[in-house]
């Protein structure tokens, strides 16, 4: 193999891995089933009115 072969294979290779593990990412963070879960987690982070803490 030459040095110019595995250059255009590792790009091609790479820019597809990334495309998909992408798609994988926008897919899970857009699923509806998982709404519930982040919603959750979006409010963990806010204290609640009740505590006093300031």
């Amino acid at each position: 193999m030459t040095h110019d072969i595995l250059v255009y294979l590792s790009k091609t290779v790479g820019l597809i891995w990334l495309m998909g593990f992408f798609l994988i990412v926008v897919i899970r963070a857009y699923s509806p089933s998982r709404r519930k879960a982040y919603d959750a987690a979006a409010r963990s982070v806010l204290q609640d009115e009740g505590d006093g803490d300031a």
